[in-house]
């Protein structure tokens, strides 16, 4: 085995750069995953209306869809070094103003400032892409999606002690000293990673791309107050879309264009898009509904565990571990079986997860089971698209197409979440108010659904998609580690 001395100083740049980026998503993840449990708490300290903490989930996710292309495309023209220390540094100002947050309305401000840090996963298979040699890039992204479930796991474990004994606001401190540390280290460790080629960001097209996917947002997340026959909800879903529209022929049109749309027409990248927004719609769902059935009172509704949110937390746990476990053997599933399989996997897994939660009532045991096959779709299925990107596109759009996945996987959990939210309404029993089962049962179904037309969808894709020689040879700007 080689010594630390032995190490070529590129082997140790990249293995330090990996530290770096991992450490960061690990945080982040744990930042993103401690809040569902702990919102009904957060909710009491700031004097919230439940319509008004709300804005802390939608105040995220439209940040994060919006800023996503944009930051992929800034690290596809740009220093990905430089662009990693912005979002980095806003990610850490949003922690700081929701943890000294006195109201509902500046936590919200906060939480839209952290939702540019869903932007790291691309920019780290950018970074991994530029900086590694080929043969390591399918593994060093596993690691990475690793690392993310891994901080989903320990924060769900951690919340419900920390709220026990620390005030709400811990769980921002906590986050805020590691992502300070990790802007320290990626100033010192990541080594510069500038673009193959100059081109200019398209300004225009970020307004178009970001406003339109604001209106969709908006729209599917005033639903489920307004109703979905809603003037407002239906005004906003098509206007966004016509937006989305003008922002697809600008594109089309540019030459150097926020997001290729061209590259849409391969196949493997549409194949891999729509896999990532079913997807993302099926696992949304389980990661939502699953506390909430844990912690509703058995008496009342007659399937909940009245669990405390530790006891939400430990079942979903499995999700976090098997995530963190198997995400670094997607790489050797791929080189084995190749990308289909690996999707096919996956979406197989999500689908089975959903379907075995119809019949969680009764059988507690079966929850663990099936959140770890959701940890599983999210190793598997996140590893693979991000890796579809590498084997699929040209090196100067690793970042932005990248972080195209991330967006259509987030708008499918949008979407997802807010028709779960649906279903529990209208499955409310007229006198506890709490959702019947049904509610839940009909949400699964959907999950499940979504679940097998991604795996129908997956069978569309190539079965092998690339090696580490198909990117060999493409220019890359810093010394390669082997």
């Amino acid at each position: 085995m080689n010594s630390g001395s032995s190490l070529s100083p590129a082997t140790r740049t990249a293995t330090a750069s990996l530290s770096v980026l991992a450490a960061a998503l690990f945080v982040y993840s744990m930042l993103e995953s401690q809040l569902s449990p702990a919102l009904p708490q957060i909710q009491t300290a700031v004097g919230a209306s439940t319509t008004g903490i709300a804005w802390v989930f939608t105040g995220l996710l439209l940040s994060a869809a919006v800023s996503t292309p944009l930051v992929g495309r800034l690290a596809d023209v740009h220093d990905k070094r430089s662009v990693l220390l912005g979002v980095l540094t806003i990610v850490a100002v949003g922690i700081l103003v929701s943890a000294l947050a006195p109201n509902v309305y500046v936590l919200a401000a906060g939480q839209i400032l952290q939702g540019v840090g869903l932007s790291l996963m691309s920019l780290a298979v950018g970074i991994i892409r530029d900086s590694l040699a080929p043969g390591r890039i399918a593994s060093s992204t596993g690691f990475m999606v690793g690392m993310a479930s891994a901080g989903q796991a320990v924060a769900l474990v951690l919340v419900g002690p920390i709220l026990l004994v620390l005030d709400y606001t811990w769980l921002y401190w906590i986050p805020l000293v590691v992502i300070g540390i990790a802007i320290v280290a990626a100033w010192i460790f990541v080594p510069s990673c500038p673009p193959v080629k100059q081109e200019r960001v398209d300004w225009p097209g970020a307004a178009l791309l970001g406003t339109g996917l604001a209106l969709v947002l908006l729209g599917l997340s005033v639903s489920p107050a307004v109703g979905w026959g809603s003037p407002v909800v239906l005004g906003l879903l098509v206007v966004g879309l016509l937006v989305i529209a003008g922002f697809t022929m600008l594109e089309l049109r540019r030459r150097d264009p926020l997001v290729d749309v061209a590259l849409l027409k391969n196949r493997a990248v549409l194949v891999t898009s729509a896999n990532a927004f079913v997807v993302g719609l099926a696992a949304i769902v389980m990661l939502v509904l699953v506390p909430i059935a844990v912690q509703l009172p058995a008496a009342a509704t007659g399937y909940g565990l009245g669990g405390s949110v530790l006891e939400s937390g430990l079942f979903l746990l499995p999700l976090g571990l098997v995530g963190a476990v198997t995400a670094p053997v997607a790489a050797r599933v791929e080189r084995l079986l190749g990308a289909r399989a690996v999707l096919l996997i996956g979406s197989a897994a999500i689908a089975a997860g959903s379907l075995l939660l119809i019949a969680a009532p009764g059988r507690p045991w079966i929850i663990p089971v099936a959140t770890g096959l959701g940890g599983l779709c999210f190793a598997f299925g996140l590893t693979q698209v991000m890796n579809n990107v590498v084997w699929t596109v040209p090196a100067d759009r690793t970042s932005s197409l990248s972080a195209l996945m991330l967006v259509a996987r987030s708008v499918g959990g949008t979407l997802g979440a807010q028709l779960g939210a649906v279903f529990l309404a209208l499955s409310a029993d007229p006198v506890t108010q709490l959702p019947t089962w049904s509610g839940f049962r009909n949400a699964f179904l959907l999950a499940g659904a979504a679940s097998v037309a991604a795996l129908l969808i997956t069978f569309a894709l190539p079965a092998r998609l690339g090696s580490p020689e198909s990117v060999r040879g493409k220019e890359i700007t810093a010394p390669l580690a082997e």
